[in-house]
């Protein structure tokens, strides 16, 4: 069962760009080489000195492999310094186990599709993504999920949302100590993306006039959302062209921008 870390850093003020270009051009391929399989690269919107990105594995087993490989490399003891040297904070990092494929994350995309581009861009055309953590108690969490695959993913989706996913904490003991992560056992995060704030706005516009789910409102304690801007080389963004199904998280292909 796939395996995600949301890592959030605080950087050096005034850094983010050099941190973003820096990590791309170094740790996007060093870290497929031990087993790990970087998703998303973005910028936080209104957080200048925040860097955030996503990384998948395999299971609970390859992440041991791949953190344990990769941080006593040669190339990490080469390359730590430059990077450690730009961030203040690395420990905002969430451990979750995706609740669809992992698939519908990147629209099918792979890392060939944006090695190319250039490292540490964030072009608009890679809209917008967001995620929120929706909280609830760990007793009601169960049919959060629940009513979240059963109702207000189709309705998003209806409304213009285009779903990439949605996650629960995977609360498996972390085996890699080094690397601290948070394991919240009422949290349920949600990723959406948008073409561009205008769809964001749009979407959300819908979303409000139709209300929320009446029973997922009641049990959700509150909602922390981050919008972020994809770079030119994420994999996660916005799809044009791809449509996700409104139950499953498939991907397919469509011959018109979801949403």
């Amino acid at each position: 069962m796939a395996i995600i870390e949301l890592r959030n850093y605080l950087l050096a003020p005034g850094r983010a760009r050099d941190f973003m270009r820096y990590f791309e051009e170094h740790f996007l391929q060093s870290q497929r080489d031990h087993g790990m399989h970087p998703l998303g690269q973005f910028e936080l919107v209104d957080e200048p000195d925040r860097f955030v990105w996503i990384r998948e594995f395999d299971d609970m087993a390859a992440r041991l492999r791949g953190l344990t490989g990769f941080y006593s490399s040669p190339f990490w003891l080469a390359t730590r310094d430059a990077a450690n040297a730009m961030i203040r904070d690395h420990e905002n990092v969430h451990l979750l186990r995706p609740l669809a494929p992992v698939a519908a994350l990147t629209g099918g995309a792979s890392p060939d599709d944006t090695a190319a581009a250039p490292a540490g861009s964030v072009p608009a055309e890679t809209g917008l993504v967001v995620a929120d953590f929706y909280r609830f108690t760990p007793a009601a969490l169960g049919r959060a999920v629940e009513l979240f695959e059963q109702e207000v993913r189709p309705a998003l989706v209806a409304g213009g949302h285009q779903v990439l996913g949605h996650f629960v904490a995977e609360l498996a003991p972390n085996d890699y100590p080094r690397l601290a992560v948070i394991q919240d056992p009422g949290v349920l995060v949600v990723m959406t993306a948008y073409r561009d704030p205008e769809h964001l706005h749009e979407a959300r516009r819908e979303w409000s006039a139709q209300g929320p789910a009446g029973n997922w409102s009641r049990l959700a304690a509150g909602v922390t959302r981050m919008q972020l801007r994809p770079t030119a080389r994420s994999l996660i963004r916005y799809h044009s062209g791809v449509t996700l199904s409104r139950g499953s998280g498939a991907v397919s292909a469509s011959s018109t921008p979801a949403g």
